[in-house]
């Protein structure tokens, strides 16, 4: 509400550049960093805040940083544009987390305080670009779609920290977005830790449970990438967005089973490289574009809570399964593997709901989220033609 949207990458990007930095400085440090004055590592202790602070830095960067992207991309793009454009953004996501994980693999010979400087000051290269970007587009020579239909009438949202909370629990198809969101990060968290528990018991030392850990992420990621490049923009303009949704949990109930019948490292290892990857080119892609029959103040303001609060409570509500069952392993694999399967089944189900509602409203050319002043939902015209007609500047 305070500072204009593009210039929140600036204020959030700078803030937690000036943290990683500092962390990495401190890594350095033979009394809080990795290495004490004797040159061995430091004893891992429950009272190293200095973990604390990384941990609680990462994930909120994570989530904070990737919705914020997310949202300003949601509120510049049409229908048509989304659905050329994002598998190819999504790619290029990918080529970063390809190269940030081939950099942790060989983190003995960069040292991991310079690459954790590195990643501080790479974190200033996203708001360049958007500075880039508005003197290439100025924003007074276009109009997103959602300003386009927006009536002078219309009831102005006011600002508040849980507007965003409001408008998700008023509309039943916002909190359908938040369903999609959390529900796969509940999977998610389960069969990652599975098998991290199995990684662990054959990989005992750090080094090498880190490096099968990496190849992980190369793994994910490439996978990401190759569909990213080849098969999301396909399959999204060919079938449509309700069957794509509908597909990743189709996968999910698929695999849950398969690691039901097969509870081994390798077989948890191949899924969780399924599902990271197409989780990263299909379902978040796909996803994203639910936003484009919402107004602007649920892609920043509503989004922001699906995205931060809701993958938080996802991966909560996930350890609290596996703390639950995590001794002995027979009891994580088999209940871990239930509760999965019947969150998966769900998650089909509102996809499906999902799907067709976006579909209404794009027909329709409705906008959740428009209001006027009596407060009853009131329908807009989303003006898809004209964009469709002619490609924008910035596709």
């Amino acid at each position: 509400d305070i500072v204009p949207r593009h210039r929140l990458f600036a204020v959030i990007c700078g803030a937690y550049s000036a943290l990683f930095v500092a962390t990495a400085v401190m890594l350095t440090s033979t009394t809080h960093g990795l290495v004490g004055p004797d040159g061995q590592p430091i004893p891992p202790s429950p009272e190293r805040w200095l973990g604390w602070i990384h941990y609680f830095a990462i994930e909120s960067y994570g989530s904070l940083v990737v919705s914020l992207f997310w949202q300003y991309l949601n509120s510049q793009v049409n229908l048509k544009e989304a659905k050329g454009q994002y598998g190819l953004i999504t790619a290029g996501g990918q080529i970063g987390a390809i190269t940030g994980c081939t950099l942790v693999v060989g983190s003995k010979r960069f040292g991991v305080p310079q690459l954790y400087g590195a990643g501080g000051l790479a974190c200033l290269v996203s708001p360049l670009i958007v500075q880039m970007y508005l003197c290439r587009f100025p924003p007074d020579e276009f109009i997103n779609v959602s300003s386009r239909s927006a009536p002078s009438s219309a009831k102005k949202v006011q600002p508040g920290l849980f507007e965003g909370l409001r408008l998700l629990i008023r509309h039943p198809y916002v909190l359908g977005i938040f369903a999609v969101s959390a529900l796969f990060e509940v999977i998610a968290t389960i069969l990652d830790y599975q098998m991290k528990v199995l990684g662990k018991a054959a990989y005992s030392s750090t080094a090498d449970f880190a490096s099968f850990m990496g190849m992980f992420g190369q793994a994910a990621n490439t996978v990401s990438l190759v569909f990213s490049l080849l098969g999301t923009s396909f399959v999204i303009r060919n079938f449509g967005l309700r069957p794509t949704l509908m597909l990743f949990p189709t996968m999910l109930v698929v695999v849950v089973g398969v690691v039901y019948f097969v509870p081994s490292m390798w077989c948890l290892f191949g899924v969780m490289v399924a599902i990271k990857g197409l989780s990263y080119a299909l379902n978040n892609p796909s996803k994203e574009m639910l936003y484009m029959v919402t107004t602007d103040s649920i892609k920043f303001k509503a989004k922001s809570w699906i995205d931060v609060f809701g993958g938080r409570a996802s991966k909560a509500l996930g350890s609290v399964v596996t703390n639950t069952f995590k001794k002995p392993v027979t009891n994580l694999m088999f209940y871990g593997s239930l509760v999965s399967l019947a969150i998966a089944l769900g998650l089909l189900a509102i996809t499906s709901t999902l799907g067709r509602a976006f579909e209404r409203l794009t027909a329709s050319g409705e906008l959740i989220g428009m209001d006027n002043e009596q407060g009853e939902e009131e329908k807009q015209p989303l003006k898809h033609a004209a964009a469709e007609d002619e490609e924008s500047p910035k596709a």
